[in-house]
């Protein structure tokens, strides 16, 4: 199986023809407001797989595909009464690194 890209841009670009450019820059901010709290607290999370769905959810939107691919895994280890398995300390890396390149190339990509 070949490993998810960390960002989908096609799909971003698909986003920002459904909704606009003004409308992609307030979904993005509003998921990033959103997935830095997630983030923060998902490992004290009551419901670790419900956190884990709205945090896939929100990533999948914006073309988060490998954040996206190991917060559907960690959802289905919760479901399946395994939090303990489920790696926060790589999720939280994977986000990072793809906020990051989400936030440096965005302009760029979105503009070609």
């Amino acid at each position: 199986m070949n490993t998810p890209e960390l960002i989908d841009w096609a799909k971003v670009r698909e986003l920002c023809n459904d909704v606009g450019r003004d409308g992609l820059d307030e979904v993005i901010a509003l998921f990033m407001e959103e997935a830095e709290t997630a983030m923060q607290t998902i490992g004290m999370a009551e419901d670790l797989e419900s956190a884990l769905h709205f945090v896939k959810g929100c990533a999948l939107n914006l073309g988060f595909d490998r954040f996206t691919t190991l917060a559907a895994e960690g959802e289905a280890l919760a479901a399946r009464g395994l939090p303990d398995q489920v790696d926060l300390t790589q999720l939280g890396q994977v986000y990072r690194e793809s906020r990051d390149l989400f936030l440096a190339e965005f302009s760029m990509r979105i503009a070609a």
